[in-house]
């Protein structure tokens, strides 16, 4: 992560929580062994709201689409990774 990130961070968690209209749980990806290339991580482990945001197995489409579109406005996308975390990246032109 760099400094220059961090701003970009600040302004996704903003954009999802104006969107989901509660606080969820999120991190960088550091030096871990998963969601490398992104600049957050969206967690959502069985029970959390936010796994209808982002995880596919819930049939929320409507929200994931939603949250698409708050993302892509700001040049971001979304991606589901696995059921218990989502990708935040930068979408490259």
């Amino acid at each position: 992560m760099t400094s220059k990130s961090i701003p970009r961070i600040a302004e996704a968690a903003a954009v999802i929580r104006d969107l989901v209209g509660f606080d969820f749980e999120w991190e960088t990806p550091g030096d871990r062994q998963y969601g490398r290339g992104s600049m957050m991580l969206l967690l959502h482990e069985p029970g959390s709201p936010m796994r209808a945001w982002c995880n596919y197995d819930c049939r929320e489409y409507d929200k994931i689409d939603r949250l698409a579109d708050a993302l892509g406005a700001i040049g971001l996308m979304v991606e589901d990774c696995t059921g218990d975390y989502s990708g935040v990246y930068e979408v490259s032109e």
